[in-house]
């Protein structure tokens, strides 16, 4: 029997294993009446059977061969991956990844297997404890077997082949030796991970055992970091030539583990995309094949719910539920925390109920649960590699309402034959009694508040093909994705799909561009993406109508500073004073009332009081850090990588956004953006397909310093350029700058 390198490190533990189960098996027999030789003969035939078929399940799927893969690397060090199988794709692009982000795609693993407090203390150990909390290895184990389709199966083994020969290979890398081999059900468990860390679940556990809840909480929902993205289409009712454009534009963080990786994977069976994906993932967030693509922004709808649970008095760990008492179930975990390079066994128990994980909190006897779809479908992964396999609109839509477990994302979508859509996709639980405050603590003792199900993707608020011609979102009003009068209804569907109802800047920017233009060329579609105005007409610009009433004569300390944001053109280039003011006076607004990235879309109050205050702090803060206010914004907006440093224009809420944090370097203060554009693809489909692709990463493909990709791409993104994107095998067998199978470089 040949066995893969993957497997190797899982047999020696199985000789181990066996080892024990040998000594075990000795004493046992001891008690029989059989000979010296037939105890021995017996003892070996139970362990042989043993190992052989534990053997024989591993092998389940072949052994992938390396040298069938090739891998060409183009000049900005995007790997073009090319095989036979999907499955032995996936094995290249758990390969590659690795090359260029092994540390991120370890934490993944660490994360799962339950080795964050071996790594990090503590602070590892949270994560361990919420893994366990969540259920997350124990829904895989639950539903691996029969929720995901043979396909999807054996390109999860391609890819858990492929990180442990990379590891294998490069041990020297290896953080935690004791985490290898990877498995299939271990990259399962970290997508349901992943989901539910997106939708905030660690905010409440925190926020559970912090005692946060003990008191009845008016709005449960958690301040989140300024993420975004754009996505806008057209088709051919609105373009000039009549063909299909997408535009791609996510903003997440700049770097690290968040930062996203590109990649070209091309199997010979059906699987041929180009796009991006979080770093240690298997499939493509969002890109495109030859015939169809799609781009995802972040979506704000509640989809979890918190339920304060009635304990029975009588008994013990047991609660209420529709007058019947229920056990608590318990479910203890031994948390390895590292102490000083010492791994100290710390127990803990999470507990679960018929609503789900349920959590006590330390400051009371109170127990809650927290129940959300994200721990109750393991098929995230496998609803986007089923996408980016589908060839049309039909199998588009099959492969979303099939699976339906990616937690949140709006979604826009472009093809080859001239169908756009978008739609608020996500798992919204289907909440049947609306008489509750499902935006508050919820009574945890009656099934009425226990759901079963989601919305249907249909169900969803959506618009597809409008007679106008577009589509878009910029993380703005669910129920405002197209021209007046093509929306969705929003009095179908309860208030709490859309959480940020409002129309930020980027989104009034877009309004305007559709609405002057009757029909729109590529350039142009390309063009108003790195638009750097604010719009007059945004929420959020018309919340600061206090700061553009102010009479200087009144506020003579502070006349100059006025006069300098309200003669400010609303342009974010390099070379303006303007924004610089701006930008100072409103970073004071933020920290003092902690405001987020919600207030772009959702607008606030500013009294003329604490306009002026403001003005004065940011007035002083300038004087204090760079001796005047006539600062040109490149002067101190920088984007930095590794040794280069290049002045940059834009701000927070622009359709190339930058939102800057105040960093100090060489004793001198500058912004930096802390997130803002992260990924950039412009397609242009045709009849016969995808012509047109374009892309660009803000920084480099790397996000390890050195590495020569680390920052190579930061001339182009300043300078507003893409690059050159195909499907065509032989071109990029061609045009490469190294090219290589997996451990055969």
């Amino acid at each position: 029997m040949e066995l893969g390198i993957e497997n190797q490190c899982s047999i020696l533990i199985e000789f181990f294993a066996a080892g024990i189960a040998y000594l075990r098996l000795k004493a046992y027999f001891q008690h029989l009446k059989f000979s010296y030789q037939m105890k021995y003969f017996l003892i070996a035939g139970l362990l042989s059977c043993s190992f052989i078929a534990n053997a024989q399940k591993k092998c389940e799927f072949p052994k992938i061969d390396p040298k069938n893969i090739t891998i060409a690397r183009d000049s900005f060090g995007t790997p073009h991956i090319f095989a036979k199988t999907d499955a032995e794709v996936a094995y290249g692009l758990a390969w590659t990844n690795a090359e260029d982000a092994f540390g991120e795609t370890q934490d993944l693993i660490y994360t799962v297997k339950g080795f964050m407090g071996r790594k990090k203390g503590i602070e590892g150990a949270k994560i361990d404890f919420f893994v366990h909390a969540i259920g997350a290895r124990k829904i895989v184990d639950e539903r691996y077997d029969k929720d995901l389709t043979p396909e999807f199966k054996k390109y999860l083994n391609g890819f858990a082949q492929g990180l442990n020969a990379y590891a294998a290979a490069h041990l020297e890398e290896v953080k935690i030796r004791r985490a290898f081999p990877v498995t299939e059900r271990d990259i399962c468990a970290e997508y349901v991970t992943i989901m539910s860390f997106l939708i905030g679940v660690p905010n409440s556990v925190g926020d559970i055992v912090g005692g946060k809840y003990d008191s009845i909480p008016v709005d449960l929902r958690h301040h989140m970091p300024p993420v975004g993205s754009n996505a806008y289409a057209v088709n051919g009712n609105k373009s000039i030539d009549g063909k299909t454009y997408l535009c791609i534009n996510p903003h997440l963080a700049m770097d690290g583990a968040l930062s996203f990786y590109e990649c070209h994977l091309s199997s010979d069976e059906g699987l041929d995309f180009i796009g991006n994906m979080f770093q240690g993932s298997t499939s493509n967030a969002m890109g495109t094949n030859k015939h169809l693509g799609w781009a995802f922004t972040w979506n704000y709808f509640d989809e979890l719910d918190v339920y304060r649970m009635d304990m029975d008095p009588n008994h013990k760990l047991h609660y209420m539920l529709d007058g019947k008492s229920e056990k608590l179930e318990k479910r203890r975990v031994w948390l390895k925390v590292n102490w000083h390079g010492i791994v100290i066994p710390v127990p803990k128990i999470a507990y679960w109920s018929k609503y789900g994980m349920t959590l006590k909190s330390d400051k009371s006897d109170n127990f809650f649960a927290i129940r959300f779809p994200c721990n109750q479908n393991i098929k995230a992964g496998q609803e986007l590699y089923a996408m980016a396999k589908a060839q049309n609109y039909e199998q588009f839509w099959q492969a979303m309402r099939s699976n339906h477990a990616i937690a949140l994302f709006n979604m826009v979508y472009a093809d080859d034959k001239n169908n756009i859509f978008y739609v608020s996709h996500g798992t919204m639980p289907d909440r049947k009694h609306q008489e509750y405050n499902w935006g508050g603590i919820l009574p945890g003792n009656t099934s009425e508040t226990l759901w079963t199900d989601i919305v249907p993707m249909d169900s969803m608020p959506h618009v597809i093909n409008p007679a106008c011609g577009y589509v878009f979102n910029t993380n703005n009003n669910v129920f405002d994705a197209t021209c007046e009068g093509q929306n969705d209804n929003p009095k179908r569907l309860p208030a709490y799909v859309n959480q940020r109802p409002g129309n930020n800047n980027r989104a009034e920017t877009l309004k305007e561009f559709f609405k002057t233009h009757d029909r729109v060329n590529f350039d142009e579609f390309r063009k108003i993406k790195f638009e750097g105005k604010m719009n007059a007409n945004s929420i959020f610009w018309k919340s600061l109508t206090p700061l553009w009433q102010l009479d200087r004569a009144k506020y003579p300390d502070i006349s100059n500073y006025i006069n300098s944001v309200q003669t400010w053109d609303k342009s974010t280039d390099t070379s303006s004073t303007g924004t610089t003011c701006f930008g100072c006076f409103l970073n004071q607004v933020w920290e003092k009332k902690h405001y987020d990235d919600e207030q772009f879309a959702m607008g606030f109050p500013l009294t003329e009081l604490e306009t002026v205050q403001y003005m004065r702090d940011a007035q002083q803060y300038m004087l204090t850090n760079f001796g005047t206010i006539d600062v040109k914004w490149g002067s101190v907006h920088k984007l930095r990588r590794g040794d280069k440093v290049f002045s940059i224009g834009s701000f927070a809420d622009m359709l190339s956004p930058s939102y800057p944090k105040p960093h100090i370097y060489n004793g001198k203060i500058e912004f930096n953006p802390e997130y803002g554009d992260t990924y950039t693809m412009f397609v242009k489909y045709g009849k016969d397909g995808a012509e047109s692709i374009e892309s660009l990463q803000p920084l480099g493909n790397s996000i390890t310093p050195g590495n020569k990709h680390y920052n190579d791409q930061m001339e182009m993104f300043i300078a507003h350029k893409m690059k050159y994107q195909t499907f065509d095998r032989s071109y990029w067998l061609k045009h490469y700058e190294s090219l290589y199978r997996p451990s055969f470089k």
